[in-house]
Order: structure tokens, then C-alpha cells, then sequence
């Protein structure tokens, strides 16, 4: 029987490990790290162990204890440098080298590389907490703060005038866990994000999808909506040979990739990508638009296999909602798998446990839930989560809905 490891304790790990019983067969033991205890993943576990996934050598000390065969993680970046890390010490196999994971992680070591291997990007400098001297006369306001390594989008606000730059710069540094950030001019256009699968080398296009905003938050990027097509005229061409760029330079040869860009005024420019899945239940999104269960090929490539992948075109339209709300705690969804019986959404997920303290509608680990809506015309998709968004609920513990419907009120 394997002994597999794996870091943090989310939604989206959630399927990994499901994924990795049906590979096994059940021969598996699973375990699950994270700091919090209350996890959407911990019932998938076999067993838990509460240790940051941060915490590189309590990891190790963890792993060698347990004489694990594998660790893993699935959609997020930081467990990255973990796998890595922990995969080399005790000569583990690993689909990414430390090297590999530093240059695909942290913003210092990617921009460098881009910017000497001539992929589109917007232009930058970093930053650390001992800069006494902020030169920005090269730059063009509107620009970005971000750390050059973090979770989620933690830390990354939009600055309109320099004298609002030191207090966003100094939350952009907190959030960093090596006390780096990067400043870099504001691009304008639209964000896609590009899920990719490099096989042997060769960038395969799984889908490419419009990241919506939170039009509220005006200074930060909190995604609402993943939504298929996107709505702005691209090059999908283009956007391949950027990713295959991509997978060239960082010598990328089998595994997934997400790569974040903005395409406006005929430019396209890189914001940063990574050697995985993307989070918020993209696996489950990527599988639905292009007929790829990319975790399934994702369990098969980390055991050593070369899987083979053919995306084809399953629905014309797709629409990926997540779930906000007012400040509260979260204790029940109501009206969701009533909905997916009638058809309305196609699928829904939790992100929060019953119990957990909802504070603000900032980041992605804000969210609640996330539900898909699929059809094959923009005005079928409209239709259905106006409907749905008029049943759906997310209730606190005195029963009160309190989702944030006027998001999804255009």
C-alpha cells in the first residue's frame, strides 16, 4: 500500500485524493496537512495532521517520519515549493525540481526570465522591506502592487497616485513570505486565464476563460465569474504560442499549466502563471468545456505515466459563479442541489465549512461556494443564472440569507 502526503486541506484537494483512490484502487493511505483543522478535505483523509503546509521542515520531519511514498498537492502555488522541497530530501518522485518551482512561484525569478526570453510583460521592479528609495518616474500610473509570492490575491491592490503607494506597498510586503513585491505598470484590457496541458513539451490549449471582477472592489482584482468565451476579440493562435513560449523557456515538459495574461489594444501581456491547475474548481470547469478530466491526467502524470490528451468542444457557453457574502457566519446553502435537479446550474461546490466566519468579499478565499452554469448561447446562460441567483441562498445560523445576490445584477 502507498503512504501519499498531501499538503492543504481544500475543495480542490478534496478531488485529488478522490481521484487518487479510484487510481489505487482503495490501496492507498492518504494524508491530509493543513494548519486549520475544520477543512472541506478532511473527511477524504485517512488521516490528519495540523501542520502549516508553509512549514517546510515540520514537513519533513513529518514525512520521514510516516515514510511516505509520495507528497502532493493539487491547485496552489505555495504547497509548491513544499512538494518540491520535501520531494528532493527524501528522494521522492516530483514532476518539478526546487529550481523549477522558485522560477515558476516567485514574481522576482519569472519576471527575470520573461523579460530575458522576450515573453509579453508589463514593466516592473521589486522591492523589499529594507527599499528606502522608491524610484518610480519610469513607470506609468495606474500601477500594481503584489507580493512576488502568496496565496490568492492577498496583498495585490491597484495604486491610482503615489501617495496612496507606501500603505499599499507595506500590505503587499506582509502578505510575502519572503518579504518581496513587485510594482508594475496597470495594463488595460481583459484578463484571461489559459488552462493548459504540456505533454511532452507540446502546449495543449484546454480552455481559455474571461476572469470577471468584483466591480465594487475598486483597487483590488477579486474574481466573481470565470466565463466561456470570452468576451473580447483575441488570437486563440496567439495564446497558444505564448504558452508553448512558456513552456520552452521554464523547460516545462509534462504537466499542467495556468498562465494569467491581459489582451487589450492588441497586446498581450503576461501577469504570471504556474505549473498546476487553477484553484476555485477549475479542474472540474476545465473537464466540462474541453471533455479533459485534468485530474485524472494530473494523478496519472505525477505516478509517472505520459497521458494523452485530445480537448474537444463540449458546450458553447459556460458560466463559473462564485459566492460571496455579507459579513456573518456561514452555516447552510439552500436552493443549490434543488436547482441542479431542475437544470437551472449544472453543478455546484462549498468552499466553507458550517461554522466559518465570513469578515469581507476581498480575496478568493472569501468565497462560499461556487456554481456552474452552462448552455449553448450567451442568452440561455443570462437566462439561467438570473433565475438561479433569484433561488439560490446562503444562510447564517438564524436562517438568514446572506449572499451577495447584486453581484450578479448586471
Amino acid at each position: 500500500m502507498k503512504k501519499i502526503m498531501i499538503l492543504a486541506g481544500g475543495n480542490d484537494q478534496a478531488a485529488l485524493m478522490e481521484e487518487l483512490r479510484r487510481y489505487f484502487k482503495g490501496d492507498v493511505e492518504l494524508l491530509l496537512l493543513d494548519m486549520e483543522r475544520n477543512v472541506k478535505a478532511l473527511p477524504y483523509a485517512d488521516r490528519f495532521l495540523q501542520i502549516s503546509t508553509m512549514d517546510r521542515e515540520a514537513v519533513l520531519k513529518a514525512a520521514q517520519e510516516e515514510k511516505i511514498d509520495y507528497i502532493l498537492t493539487a491547485c496552489g502555488d505555495q504547497p509548491l515549493s513544499t512538494m518540491a522541497y520535501v520531494s528532493a530530501q527524501m528522494g521522492l518522485p516530483c514532476y518539478l525540481t526546487e529550481e523549477e518551482v522558485r522560477d515558476l512561484t516567485n514574481k522576482i525569478y519569472m519576471k527575470q526570465k520573461m523579460v530575458e526570453n522576450g515573453i509579453p510583460t508589463a514593466k516592473h521592479f521589486y522591492v523589499d522591506a529594507n527599499t528606502k528609495d522608491i524610484d518610480i518616474s519610469h513607470l506609468q500610473f495606474p500601477l500594481i502592487v503584489k507580493p512576488v509570492d502568496s496565496n490568492g490575491s492577498k496583498g495585490v491592490k491597484k495604486v491610482m497616485k503615489e501617495s496612496v503607494l507606501k500603505p499599499l506597498l507595506e500590505e503587499a510586503l506582509h502578505y510575502s513570505i519572503s518579504k518581496n513585491a513587485i510594482i508594475e505598470e496597470f495594463k488595460e484590457g481583459t484578463e484571461l486565464s489559459v488552462d493548459v496541458y504540456v505533454e511532452g513539451g507540446i502546449a495543449k490549449l484546454l480552455s481559455i476563460t474571461t476572469s470577471n471582477k468584483i466591480k465594487e472592489n475598486k483597487d483590488s482584482f477579486t474574481i466573481l465569474q470565470s466565463e466561456y468565451p470570452p468576451k473580447v476579440d483575441y488570437s486563440e493562435e496567439r495564446v497558444r504560442e505564448i504558452a508553448q513560449q512558456i513552456a520552452d523557456v521554464f523547460g516545462l515538459k509534462d504537466t499542467p499549466l495556468l498562465v494569467q495574461m491581459i489582451v487589450g489594444n492588441g497586446e498581450y501581456n503576461v501577469v504570471e502563471f504556474s505549473a498546476r491547475m487553477g484553484g476555485g474548481s477549475k479542474y472540474h470547469l476545465i473537464n466540462v468545456l474541453s471533455g479533459i478530466d485534468i485530474m485524472k491526467v494530473y494523478v496519472e502524470m505525477v505516478m509517472g505515466e505520459k497521458p494523452h490528451v485530445e480537448p474537444k468542444k463540449q458546450w458553447n457557453n459556460a458560466l463559473m459563479n462564485y459566492v460571496y457574502c455579507r459579513p456573518g457566519v456561514f452555516a447552510e446553502l439552500k436552493n443549490f442541489e434543488e436547482l441542479v435537479q431542475e437544470g437551472l446550474i449544472y453543478s455546484y461546490f462549498t468552499y466553507k465549512m458550517p461554522g466559518a466566519a465570513i469578515e469581507k468579499s476581498n480575496t478568493s478565499s472569501d468565497r462560499v461556494a461556487g456554481f456552474l452554469v452552462v448552455g449553448n448561447s450567451t442568452e440561455e446562460v443570462k437566462d439561467k443564472l438570473e433565475k438561479a441567483n433569484a433561488k439560490l441562498q446562503v444562510l447564517n445560523p438564524e436562517g438568514e440569507d446572506i449572499m451577495r445576490h447584486d453581484f450578479y445584477i448586471i
